[in-house]
């Protein structure tokens, strides 16, 4: 066997000997984490003087723990421990553990399992809470509000709320200020705000404390002990009911034994954990006599909109307990050395974090462009071309096009599927078979025949209804729909803008009080903004900018606290070269739809995804790129207000943007573009000052078509 100091470098040989457990190892991007984590177990096990260790290693992701399990199976050095060494994620670790111990346990993996326990399972709950009850009944409302509402009670549990615990404002108060003090406002208010929007709470002084702990929080322990009563669970639920079944077990004394005991926890990707996986995993150290292990990178630390904290990982003595040591990783084996220079320069901006000298084992640099394009028409005819000479290119063999939001992605996705150039687009996909994207295609139907009258078969009426209910974030209640309506058949209007004539006259309830038509006055004017659209571009900007209902199924849950950007501004830039031929626009937009017509796969999924995800050209947000390396990068719209997010107000969020980009930028191994504009959305635009920080400068783009 390979001796274990010509296996690992100055680095990673200290903490893979250090005989302490409650070790932090702190390792950036490409600096050998997983190679040090099982070398570690290796020399723990040979050291172990009579009884072997056991080592129980917590993973992020499936295809992180199938990596792993196949190391320990293929590497000659590491297969004498293979049978000392668990690998899994949390998730799955919580799921064995509750099927142990519960009949028939069904998970609730998508919208329709979702929608039946809500709508059947729940019904004799959220039946007795008037506001919900109204919800859950109204058509226009029901799926999106079940969907809704179990993120709502799978987002407490994430921020380690518990039913049993938290049901009361006191205690539910106290734990909110925790979290406040760990950084996670933003997801907190996050998930007020949905119910805000649902009106299930009023978050007006006097009014929030009766509708949350009367309200939501009584429905929310109600709801969460009857689907579990019923063994029904969601994936966070995994976490939680095992979380609750492992504190019990330890309050009364029964702690893991034998055979069964592992000496050693370590813990992957830790700056990814939430609060939920964060108590999890205290538990079971604790169930074990134990401590964790917690390998990580404070710098790369960006789900904080799935309730994860950096501090949880910048300072685990406070977050878990006990003193910790700890190691840092310096060299990077992936990025070429100008790559790890530049990165380095820009994530030393952050004030929240552990300094860290990295340095590159190459010595070759990337080729790396930094252009300043005309307007999106033109970064998108030079992407199509160098994405063209790139696939041709034999050194090239993975090839990635990153956005900081999903909206950056839309215009080449549909470019890329005219010139039937093959990609795989992740979970961007969702864009185009969402809800969302339908009924944009059903607006742009109703702006065409806006200015039609008396044409059987249309009602302008019934037009005018459906937009209103995009307006806000959810439709209007079945109270507010009937009083409009009956408004609107009394003047008997012919024409959409007549409706919106119309409207502005009526003072009974919308979204809440209109005794001074304010509120009729704000959706007319919404609607009329879509109306005096002159082009498909003009049309779609008005959607964007003032139907907020578009935004619903856009990725919350799947993005992060910036999730409320306007979903098609991009596709309204890119929509320009149509002028006002609607059904050129169509026509490209429905060969996109075809070309991308299937179900993208989980997050956890990659070990199992379809053929299109070993295509060499990806497109993909930049959260979605973390864990990956791509041959050659494109960095889309590195602009002010793209990079970082103008919606990105606060020094925590600032910090958190500037990681999101520290993450795309260190993808490349051989080439890296980026690329920005003169003109963002319609507007001058100004380069990231991330380009000033890293000491790159923009230049404008002077190549040829």
């Amino acid at each position: 066997m390979m001796p274990i100091e010509s296996a690992l470098d100055e680095f990673q040989l200290p903490f893979a000997k250090d005989e302490r457990k409650a070790i932090r190892l702190l390792a950036p991007a490409g600096s050998g984490k997983t190679h040090s984590l099982l070398w570690r177990c290796v020399h723990q096990w040979e050291v172990a003087e009579k009884t072997k260790p056991r080592f129980l290693i917590f993973t992020f992701t499936r295809p992180a723990s199938e990596e792993l399990r196949d190391r320990l199976k293929n590497t000659p050095e590491f297969r004498p421990i293979a049978g000392s060494v668990e690998v899994t994620t949390l998730n799955a670790w919580g799921f064995r553990r509750l099927k142990s111990r519960s009949h028939n346990l069904r998970l609730l993996k998508g919208s329709s399992d979702i929608f039946f326990a809500v709508h059947n399972n729940l019904q004799p709950i959220w039946s007795k809470h008037k506001k919900l009850d109204e919800l859950l009944t109204q058509n226009k409302s029901r799926n999106r509000t079940a969907k809704a509402v179990m993120a709502v009670m799978d987002g407490l549990k994430s921020l380690g709320f518990r039913h049993d615990i938290h049901a009361k404002s006191d205690t539910f108060n106290e734990h909110a200020k925790w979290l406040m003090r760990a950084g996670l406002t933003s997801y907190l208010t996050g998930l007020f705000q949905t119910l805000a929007d649902l009106e299930i709470i009023d978050t007006r002084v006097g009014n929030l404390r009766e509708d949350w702990e009367k309200g939501f929080l009584r429905f929310w322990r109600d709801a969460t002990v009857r689907l579990y009563q019923m063994a029904m669970i969601t994936f966070e639920d995994q976490k939680y009911w095992a979380w609750l079944d492992l504190e019990e077990a330890v309050a009364e004394g029964k702690f893991t034994t034998g055979m069964h005991r592992y000496e050693h926890i370590l813990v992957d990707e830790f700056q990814d954990v939430n609060c939920l996986d964060l108590r999890l995993l205290q538990s079971i150290a604790k169930a074990n006599k134990t401590e964790l292990t917690i390998i990580g990178d404070d710098d790369q630390a960006i789900y904080e909109w799935r309730g994860a904290s950096p501090q949880f990982v910048l300072s685990p003595d406070e977050y878990i307990g006990g003193k910790y040591a700890t190691h840092v990783l310096s060299r990077n084996y992936r990025s070429p050395k100008n790559v790890v220079e530049h990165a380095r320069r820009l994530i030393k901006n952050n004030l929240r974090r552990v300094d860290k000298k990295v340095i590159s084992a190459s010595t070759a640099d990337a080729r790396l462009e930094c252009h300043l394009m005309p307007s999106l028409a033109d970064s998108i005819d030079y992407v199509v071309r160098e994405v063209r000479a790139m696939l041709s290119d034999k050194e090239i063999k993975k090839v990635a096009i990153l956005g900081r939001k999903r909206g950056q992605i839309i215009p080449y996705q549909i470019v890329l599927a005219s010139h039937n150039i093959p990609f795989y687009a992740a979970e961007d996909l969702q864009v185009f078979l969402s809800e969302a994207f339908g009924d944009l295609k059903f607006m742009l139907g109703v702006k065409a025949r806006a200015g039609l009258s008396s044409v059987p078969g249309l009602d302008p009426i019934q037009d005018l209804l459906k937009l209103v209910d995009k307006v806000r974030r959810f439709p209007l209640s079945k109270a507010d729909r009937a009083g409009l309506h009956k408004h609107l058949q009394n003047d008997r209007p012919k024409t959409l803008a007549a409706c919106v004539d119309c409207m502005r006259r009526y003072r009974g309830t919308l979204k809440g009080s209109n005794d001074d038509a304010s509120r009729s006055q704000e959706f007319a004017d919404a609607i009329s903004a879509l109306i005096k659209a002159s082009t498909v571009a003009e049309s779609i900007d008005a959607i964007s900018d003032n139907f907020d209902g578009l935004r619903k199924d856009y990725g919350k849950s799947l993005e992060d606290v910036f999730y409320t950007d306007p979903p098609f501004a991009h596709l309204a830039e890119f929509a320009e070269r149509y002028g006002n031929d609607y059904g050129a626009f169509y026509d490209d937009l429905d060969k996109a739809i075809a070309t991308l017509a299937r179900v993208p796969g989980d997050e956890e999924d990659d070990a199992n995804r379809e053929p299109e995800w070993k295509l060499p050209l990806h497109l993909m947000t930049a959260l979605r790129a973390k864990g990956k390396e791509f041959d050659a990068v494109i960095l889309l719209d590195v602009n002010e207000g793209v990079w970082p997010s103008k919606l990105a107000t606060t020094a925590d969020q600032l910090e958190q943007e500037r990681r999101v980009f520290y993450v795309a930028f260190t993808r490349a191994r051989k080439r890296l573009i980026l690329l920005t504009s003169d003109t963002i959305l319609g507007e001058a635009g100004l380069p990231s000052t991330y380009l000033a920080e890293m000491g790159l400068e923009a230049r404008p783009f002077r190549g040829g078509k």
